[in-house]
């Protein structure tokens, strides 16, 4: 979910393997003076992963990975004593937490169950699902498709009628119902002619897609959701009204300021869920067992990759890292006004974690980018350049509609940049090859026939963003 700064937090809900190679040296500052030493990967202690993703941050922070058949928990408290410790997955310490965005996984298992059951298809639209259920509806809207949906390719913007951040998208989804959403949909205006575009993150389009399979089952989304995931899952924790489960709800924050939770209606399939770190991993654990576990064919589903996504892919709203013949990582992360997410999956060693933090700003980052390293290195090691090439790599190379990458020259040293944001410097590690090392990010630089540099390849967590030049060099102000 993202919510204010809406710039801010698209950083977070994306490309989180990949975006945060912005960061640069600035990195460290998110790691609390306590951090360990040792680096951080899915190895590594729950209680020591907690005490890293939450930082100086007050709240409550809980880390949960599974290793095979194996589930560990480490939390961690502030304003407390900063000291970390294991916690059981029966235990009352289990408390509860928003899940935010993360909720769109859930929605993707239910069309991928859909698919599964032979009650839709991918290439079913809005308009045919929507028959005699809305009027109004613009004949782009109608023809968007479920598949393009469910992949952020549907044209569709973040919110409805031009909100994109600030109060004005938490109210949003707080306030709207179905009229009102429904409503919303018949004046809603595309980021485009007609679908598909370049992916592009919509939480309205998340909710249009699970208030379309309510509506195709004649029922609700939570009880779509409660019927076909939690309750046959075993996930009793996992709700949207929470009844006698409030008092276990963490206090949810926004750095020192206490926030309120987030209750929304016809928003619910982008953001609604609660949920705890037990019961998380027994939602992974299921996802691992494939078409063979208790939720069949649609778990496999789920993690096909259907469409291109910021630099790598996505399924069935499950971000996809990695090469297709290599080793894949799939994730979702979400934050709300109080509570910061990440859920993250690795079949090929039998892994999952979920981070549930009680504070908007926890800072989750280190932790993120920590495991991209280890799941998908990069060279590091310094090899030597004459300073006079570096000219030959200066200049403006656009890797998307929307974002340039520049790299310039300053004191013998390449620097790079996203447009608006500051330099970061890089590590020369071979011909035509520089990488951010804390994070792991790697840029390669093409020539072309002549011998000029014409293009650069950015890669980093499992993610590849391929740019072509279109510009000179930046000037540096001192």
């Amino acid at each position: 979910m993202r919510l204010l700064p809406s710039a801010w937090c698209r950083r977070w809900l994306a490309p989180w393997l990949l975006a945060p190679w912005l960061v640069g040296a600035a990195s460290a500052q998110l790691v609390p003076p306590s951090a360990p030493s040792a680096p951080l990967s899915l190895a590594s202690d729950p209680a020591v992963l907690a005490r890293t993703a939450l930082g100086t941050e007050r709240g409550t922070l809980v880390v949960g990975v599974l290793r095979g058949d194996k589930a560990g928990y480490g939390i961690a408290h502030n304003p407390e004593p900063l000291v970390a410790r294991a916690i059981a997955p029966a235990s009352a310490e289990q408390p509860m937490f928003e899940i935010g965005s993360v909720t769109k996984v859930f929605t993707g298992l239910l069309l991928a169950q859909a698919v599964e059951r032979g009650d839709v298809a991918l290439d079913d639209s809005v308009g045919k699902l929507l028959a005699g259920q809305a009027e109004g509806v613009p004949p782009a809207v109608a023809a968007i498709t479920l598949k393009q949906l469910v992949t952020h390719t549907g044209c569709l913007p973040v919110m409805a009628d031009g909100v994109t951040g600030g109060a004005a998208l938490a109210e949003q989804f707080r306030s709207f119902d179905l009229p009102m959403f429904w409503a919303a949909l018949a004046r809603i205006r595309l980021t485009a002619v007609a679908a598909p575009c370049e992916a592009r993150y919509s939480n309205f389009g998340m909710a249009l897609l699970g208030q379309l399979l309510a509506l195709r089952y004649g029922t609700s989304w939570g009880e779509l959701v409660r019927a076909r995931i939690t309750e046959p899952l075993g996930m009793n924790d996992t709700v949207i009204p929470l009844g006698d489960k409030a008092s276990r709800m963490a206090p949810p924050f926004a750095g020192d300021q206490r926030q309120q939770r987030f209750d929304m209606h016809a928003y619910a399939p982008a953001s609604a869920l609660r949920s705890t770190a037990a019961d998380m991993l027994a939602f992974s654990r299921a996802i691992l067992a494939g078409a063979q576990g208790p939720l069949g064919p649609a778990a496999a589903r789920l993690l096909t990759p259907l469409a291109r996504y910021e630099g790598a892919e996505i399924g069935y709203a499950v971000m996809v890292r990695g090469p297709e013949t290599g080793r894949r990582t799939y994730y979702h992360a979400g934050v709300t006004e109080g509570y910061r997410t990440l859920w993250l999956l690795a079949p090929d060693t039998a892994e999952a974690l979920i981070v549930l933090a009680s504070n908007q700003r926890a800072p989750l980052q280190p932790v993120m980018l920590a495991i991209g390293k280890s799941r998908y290195p990069v060279p590091t090691a310094e090899v030597p350049i004459d300073p006079k090439r570096l000219a030959d790599y200066a200049g403006e190379f656009r890797v998307g509609k929307a974002q340039v990458l520049g790299f310039t020259v300053r004191d013998g040293r390449l620097l790079a940049r996203e447009s608006g944001k500051g330099y970061n410097g890089l590590t020369p590690t071979g011909p035509d090859r520089f990488a951010v090392t804390a994070i792991g990010a790697q840029f390669v630089f093409r020539r072309g026939e002549s011998g000029d540099v014409n293009g650069v390849t950015l890669t980093q967590g499992g993610s590849r963003l391929e740019g072509r030049r279109v510009g000179a060099a930046a000037v540096l102000q001192d």
